[in-house]
């Protein structure tokens, strides 16, 4: 039978883990907020440049550049932190998955990692050739964008690379949680092309350019690099504190439940050790009395 003071030092324990656990719970419910916000606002402004390249390309027939390469990058976006469930597992499963289907259609892939629990779910199997840290806040994504981009340019040239998908999870809109989502940056191709020439103008308003066509494109294709990146990790890191307020949630809980039950335990360990000294003075007494 566990003693008092076991008890209290386990009871104790589980207020202090108690404490912790809506401390982060509350840090995961701000950080939803604002990387919610952030990943509304790059879905408008990704609107914007779709818009920008279904004006450039409503009587253009060609691409600037048309390449067929047939190695691809898969950019796997997970998270630094553990205590947020099946989040860094279910992007790798999609990762794996997607490599298995180009490796099919013979083609390469290799992959990239940005998150520490990623970088270590890939070197158990594949492996990551590129590894590149979680931004701390919003306005850190804009400097790990860039990075990503110099590197990609790099294997453009040495390594004749011209593939870029982005595996990343996103919040779900109708219920609570998250699901995984995997989107081709580049190259823009003939398909791609043919997608935006099938998709209707919204107005009766026909656009004009006020640009020459490859001033234009360079700076669309800048913009839609980062709307692509940007909304990618704001997405993946607001679907990160949604997974991690969930688990703290149901650790909340979970602790609690213990907490009770320790209680209860010592509650009846504490009226047993009464009910035992009472039987002793009572025992005393009698013997005194008989004595």
């Amino acid at each position: 039978m566990q003693t008092l003071e076991n008890l209290q030092r386990k009871i104790q324990t589980s207020q202090d883990l108690l404490s912790v656990v809506k401390t982060m719970k509350s840090l995961a419910a701000v950080n939803i907020r604002q990387y919610e916000s952030a990943a509304a606002a790059l879905d408008q402004y990704y609107v914007i440049v779709e818009k920008g390249w279904q004006a450039l390309f409503r009587d253009r027939v060609h691409l600037p550049h048309s390449r067929t390469d047939k190695g691809a990058v898969c950019l796997v976006l997970g998270s630094d932190q553990g205590m947020c469930g099946q989040f860094n597992d279910v992007v790798l499963d999609m990762a794996l998955a997607h490599a298995d289907n180009l490796k099919s259609q013979g083609r390469t892939c290799s992959f990239w990692a940005a998150g520490e629990r990623v970088l270590s779910g890939l070197e158990e199997g594949p492996g990551a050739e590129e590894f590149f840290s979680l931004p701390s806040s919003i306005n850190g994504i804009s400097e790990q964008m860039h990075r990503i981009v110099e590197t990609f340019g790099q294997w453009q040239q040495e390594k004749n690379t011209a593939v870029l998908y982005i595996i990343h999870n996103r919040q779900e809109q109708k219920v609570m949680g998250y699901r995984p989502s995997l989107n081709r940056v580049l190259p823009l191709d003939r398909e791609w092309l043919a997608e935006k020439k099938e998709t209707p103008w919204p107005s009766r308003c026909i656009p004009m350019l006020g640009l020459p066509e490859m001033r234009l494109f360079d700076h669309l294709l800048r913009q839609y690099l980062f709307a692509s990146f940007f909304r990618a990790f704001a997405q993946s890191m607001a679907s990160e504190n949604s997974a991690r307020l969930a688990a703290m949630q149901s650790a909340e809980k979970n602790i609690l439940e213990m907490k009770e039950r320790l209680q209860g335990s010592y509650r009846e360990v504490r009226q047993n050790l009464i009910t035992s000294e009472l039987f002793d003075i009572m025992s005393g007494f009698e013997a005194i009395m008989e004595g």
